[in-house]
C-alpha cells in the first residue's frame, strides 16, 4: 500500500489505483458523471477534475503514486468541476420533481445537489429529435441525453453488440442505433446494459415511466417549461414535498391548469402536495 494525501488527510491506496476509486471508497465526495467502475474512464464530462501538483487532472484517469498530494477543494478544482457540469446541463433540462427517474439513483440529479446548483447557467437547448419508443422494453429521449458515452461504451466494449455510437460531427449529436435507425428496427438485442449505466433519464425502462417522480403523473404540457428552462425552481425540484403555495402560483401563472392539478390529485401515489 502507498500513502496519498487528499485535502490534507492521508489515505492508504493501492499502487496505480484510480483516484476516483480511492475517493469513492474513502468517502471523499467528488462529482463524476461519465465514470462508471465497470466501464472505466470515458473522460467526456470533466466533472471529476482535481488538482495534483498545481495541475488539473481527471480523477477517473489519474493513478495514485506514493506521496501524491491531491486537492479536491481548491478554487481551481471547484471552478472546473462546476463549469464542466454547467456544460452538461446545456443538454439536460432539470425538471426533477416531475421526472420518471426521480428515484435517488440519478447521477445528474445527485450531482446537482452535490454542487448546490440553483439554476442552469448555460441555457438548455433541446435537440430536434423525437423520443424513440420503438423498443418495447426501453425508450430514448435525445433532448435529455447528456452525451456522456456510458451507453456506447457498454454496448461497444462490454456487451460487444456494437449497435450504439455518437456521431460528434453532427450539428446536434445524439446516441445512434446502427448509425441512425429506430431502436426497434436496429440490431439492438434488448440486453438492457445501456439503460443500466445511463446516468439520467435519457434511457429508461418502459415499466418505470409514470411511476417514479413525485409529480410523474403530470402530462408533459404541465411540466412548466418556458424558453427552454424549467418553470419549477431547482430548490423545489430537490424537495420531496411540493407545497400547495407553489401549485397555486403555477395555476396563477398559467403554467398549471386546475384540470392538470386534478390529474395530480387523482394519482397521489406519485405526488405529495403539502
Amino acid at each position: 500500500m502507498i500513502s496519498v494525501t487528499v485535502d490534507e488527510d492521508i489515505h492508504e491506496a493501492a499502487p496505480h489505483e484510480r483516484l476516483i476509486d480511492l475517493f469513492n471508497r474513502s468517502g471523499v465526495r467528488v462529482p463524476h458523471v461519465c465514470y462508471h467502475p465497470r466501464l472505466g474512464p470515458i473522460q467526456t464530462c470533466d466533472t471529476c477534475l482535481v488538482e495534483v501538483g498545481g495541475k488539473l487532472v481527471r480523477a477517473c484517469a489519474t493513478q495514485t503514486s506514493d506521496g501524491m498530494v491531491v486537492s479536491t477543494r481548491s478554487s481551481a478544482a471547484k471552478s472546473a468541476q462546476r463549469a464542466a457540469f454547467d456544460r452538461i446541463l446545456g443538454n439536460h433540462l432539470l425538471y426533477c420533481t416531475v421526472c420518471d427517474n426521480n428515484n435517488g439513483n440519478c447521477t445528474v440529479h445527485n450531482t446537482t445537489k452535490l454542487l448546490a446548483v440553483e439554476h442552469q447557467r448555460i441555457p438548455f437547448q433541446p435537440k430536434p429529435y423525437a423520443v424513440d419508443h420503438t423498443n418495447p422494453f426501453y425508450r430514448y429521449d435525445p433532448s435529455q441525453c447528456i452525451l456522456c458515452g456510458r451507453c456506447v461504451e457498454a454496448c461497444q466494449n462490454v456487451q460487444v453488440n456494437e449497435t450504439l455510437s455518437i456521431r460528434w460531427e453532427d450539428p446536434h449529436p445524439r446516441v445512434l442505433w446502427d448509425g441512425g435507425a429506430k431502436i426497434g428496427e436496429s440490431s439492438c438485442v434488448s440486453c438492457g446494459h445501456c439503460v443500466t449505466v445511463c446516468p439520467c433519464n435519457a434511457l429508461m425502462e418502459t415499466t418505470m415511466l409514470g411511476h417514479a417522480g413525485f409529480l410523474t403523473a403530470l402530462p408533459k404540457s404541465a411540466r412548466g417549461t418556458r424558453f427552454g428552462r424549467s418553470a419549477w425552481p431547482v430548490g423545489m425540484l430537490k424537495a420531496r414535498v411540493v407545497p400547495k403555495s407553489a401549485i397555486t402560483a403555477k395555476i396563477g401563472a398559467g403554467l398549471l391548469t386546475p384540470v392538470m392539478l386534478n390529474q395530480v390529485r387523482a394519482t397521489s401515489h406519485s405526488a405529495r402536495i403539502a
